[in-house]
């Protein structure tokens, strides 16, 4: 499996719950015992949070150009551990995570994997599963964090302490507004200079979706 499929996978266990989209204002550090109170309230709108249907816009910065790379797409959640990321533009390229079974289908590709058949997915999941029910901000076995404020919205910064995540993502900042503690945007920087920045939109929760959203073939 390439480094594309892993951050891939890296990229919805951490950006598919959390809200973001602050923009461009100043962030400062959080008082003391804030970072608590930003952790259970995380949490306690991950668990009433059923499920989830929203639009993405990735960007992707590379290093070795100037300009920017768009795609648009849709995701889709539902508790629990059932999770698709679809690409639409400009290019087609869907993820599905159904229980112990991981998709990834491209317009020329398809790749189904057993979860457990590898150490790497199991560390994927576990981290998704951690950051669905708010226990990955605090999970200090993967990442250091840093809590910040800003006008209507916080600010998490993850810094990875395992080695396999390392290799892949030296930052990812998670930015949440303080209305429903849900993601809107992640930006995630890589140890070769590349930068990925995902906005969430048209959020709607707990509307139900069907098992064959999910279906792996």
């Amino acid at each position: 499996m390439n480094n594309v499929h892993v951050k891939l996978c890296l990229l919805f266990a951490l950006a598919s719950l959390l809200p973001a989209g602050a923009g461009a204002q100043a962030f400062l550090p959080v008082a003391d015992g804030e970072e608590r109170v930003v952790r259970e309230r995380i949490a306690e709108a991950s668990r009433e949070m059923v499920s989830l249907t929203c639009d993405f816009k990735q960007t992707k910065e590379l290093s070795i150009l100037d300009e920017k790379m768009l795609s648009v797409g849709r995701l889709y959640y539902r508790q629990a551990n059932r999770l698709r990321w679809e690409y639409l533009s400009p290019y087609r390229y869907t993820f599905i995570l159904n229980d112990k079974k991981i998709l990834m289908e491209a317009e020329t590709s398809r790749n189904v994997i057993d979860v457990q058949s590898s150490n790497l997915f199991q560390e994927i999941v576990r981290i998704m599963m951690s950051s669905i029910n708010g226990d990955g901000l605090a999970d200090i076995r993967s990442f250091t964090a840093a809590y910040y404020r800003g006008e209507g919205a916080w600010r998490v910064t993850l810094v990875p302490v395992r080695r396999e995540i390392k290799k892949i993502f030296s930052l990812i900042e998670l930015t949440f507004n303080t209305n429903d503690y849900t993601v809107d945007s992640v930006r995630m920087e890589e140890p070769n200079g590349d930068a990925t920045f995902i906005e969430l939109s048209a959020k709607q929760f707990n509307t139900g979706l069907a098992d064959e959203v999910f279906t792996i073939d």
